[in-house]
């Protein structure tokens, strides 16, 4: 029996087509909107605390003050040093130790805002000509965190008001494939050994639609698809199958 008398299934398959464009972000937002799009700098949290953190640079120019908000990753603020306060003075939203008159109970904060004044001479307070470094507690529940910033006087055209703490994003586990059994191979390779000798003695063309058919069963049972489920997706008789994995050298029971 040769292939090409096999009759020929019909087969319909769901098509969709998808038409889009590319539309920059930035022709979509009307100007002032572009505009705030620069006024958050966000960072995250590991780039700022734990041992991959990097001091993180936060400039602060005349007027224009910049806030470090820690609203994002909802940790409460509860001690701030500022090494050097000649030229620059930060303020909170709530009360910490130190600052004002607050109860323990009642201290905490979840934003700074820092301001940039005339430098003050201060006895005995050296200079920091690489920035004032400002360091920040934390607390989170149990957890307490230390943040570190260095805070340098900015120039020309300001260029954002806040920094934003964010956490971070936790890495997506890769998704384990299950692994394919060995049959499920060796039968995909069968197939396609048979359509190989069936397309050399001119049973079967690769431009009709029972060729294309067969490539899917192949792939199909190659992914671990059960054979005689690959077969039926695929429109192929389970005597065609079997045929064919002869002509490919397996040896049936």
């Amino acid at each position: 029996m040769k292939l090409r008398d096999i009759a020929d299934f019909s087969l319909s398959k769901p098509w969709a087509i998808a038409f889009g464009g590319c539309l920059s972000i930035a022709t979509m937002l009307a100007p002032n909107q572009l505009v705030l799009a620069n006024t958050i700098r966000q960072v995250a949290a590991s780039q700022v605390s734990g041992e991959n953190a990097q001091l993180q640079t936060v400039k602060v120019w005349p007027g224009h003050g910049v806030s470090i908000s820690f609203y994002n990753t909802r940790e409460i603020i509860k001690k701030i040093w500022l090494d050097d306060p000649s030229r620059f003075v930060f303020d909170v939203d709530g009360c910490l130790e130190g600052l004002g008159k607050c109860s323990g109970n009642s201290t905490g904060a979840g934003l700074i805002h820092i301001r940039r004044i005339e430098t003050v001479k201060i006895p005995g307070l050296p200079q920091a000509p690489y920035g004032a470094h400002m360091t920040v507690i934390t607390e989170s529940g149990s957890t307490r965190k230390s943040y570190h910033f260095r805070i340098v006087a900015g120039s020309g055209t300001p260029e954002y008001s806040q920094i934003e703490i964010i956490g971070d994003t936790p890495s997506k586990p890769e998704e384990v494939k299950p692994k394919v059994s060995y049959t499920a191979l060796s039968d995909s390779r069968h197939i396609a050994k048979g359509m190989q000798v069936a397309l050399k003695n001119q049973w079967v063309t690769t431009d009709s639609k029972l060729w294309k058919r067969l490539n899917q069963l192949v792939e199909l049972r190659s992914q671990g698809e059960e054979l005689v489920v690959a077969a039926s997706t695929a429109g192929v008789s389970m005597q065609l199958v079997e045929k064919l994995m002869l002509l490919g050298g397996k040896r049936l029971l």
